[in-house]
């Protein structure tokens, strides 16, 4: 079946939502006690301290925590048909490769990052309400710290520093396409690796940034400078890199998800152990 039709990727959506909610609905449950754990235990391991410093520490660590999960999500978003009933079921649905694939791709992208938003925002209201009741402390969330942590334009906001409108853009255009990247190379470790697809694509993440660091600390190539006239600041300046990255960066996501994509058409019932693409029959 060729082509993509709306009404189909409509009803291809619906099963993908209904096969899969139960199995949501538990891990968004556990992530839930997760996230309250983690900031009980980070409360009782830190006594002392101001509130405020605490609640910064609390929100860098469930940002970190969220943007796993997040990581986590892409490169599992077709795990749960690695099993041979469950894939063959998938497979042989009335629709097009396309409408499959992007069924499940918006599921992840839409229905499961709203479910790690709402559970650490459920687990973090737990937390305020248990500290409550046990130890008095004021009903603080760190949902506005880490909603500051994964929202890039956020530096804006400090009025010390003269932003020009072209350094606003570049610098949201640049951090938006670097997140769009990290989703489409976990979407592609996902859709290639049948085991430990966040392991195998973190190793090439990290891997990535680093050769970025040497490159551009070997040629001495900055992104974002400060301009200063003495010791009085002056302003900020787009660096060459940050253009080269602004190119860059949109063009491999959109070959991540194109490498995604073909790899998905080319499933089959029996693959190999370790991946979902077998390179020496291609």
């Amino acid at each position: 079946m060729n082509g993509f039709s709306f009404n189909r990727f409509c009803k291809t959506f619906r099963w993908f939502f209904g096969v899969n909610l139960r199995s949501m609905m538990m891990w968004s449950s556990g992530y839930v006690v997760g996230v309250f754990l983690g900031e009980v235990l980070f409360f009782a391991l830190n006594p002392n301290g101001s509130m405020e410093i605490k609640l910064q520490s609390v929100g860098q660590f469930c940002t970190v925590f969220i943007m796993i999960a997040l990581a986590i999500g892409a490169c599992t978003f077709l795990s749960d048909f690695n099993k041979k009933p469950r894939r063959e079921a998938f497979l042989m649905l009335p629709a097009s490769n396309l409408e499959k694939y992007l069924t499940a791709l918006l599921y992840i992208a839409s229905f499961f990052t709203a479910c790690v938003l709402l559970s650490f925002a459920l687990g973090d209201t737990l937390r305020m309400v248990f500290r409550s009741l046990v130890f008095g402390d004021e009903w603080v969330s760190t949902v506005p710290i880490v909603a500051k942590n994964l929202i890039p334009n956020t530096m804006f906001n400090d009025a010390t520093h003269a932003y020009s409108l072209s350094f606003r853009v570049m610098y949201l255009f640049v951090g938006y396409s670097f997140f769009l990247w990290m989703h489409s190379l976990y979407t592609l470790g996902g859709t290639f690796f049948r085991k430990y697809a966040f392991v195998a694509t973190s190793v090439v993440l990290v891997a990535s940034l680093s050769l970025l660091s040497w490159v551009l600390n070997h040629f001495e190539v900055s992104m974002f400078n400060s301009q200063w006239d003495g010791n009085a600041y002056v302003g900020e300046e787009v660096g060459i890199a940050a253009y080269m990255l602004a190119v860059v960066m949109p063009l491999l996501s959109i070959f991540n998800y194109w490498a995604s994509f073909h790899i998905f058409k080319g499933y089959q019932l029996i693959t190999n152990k370790w991946t979902n693409y077998d390179i020496l029959k291609r």
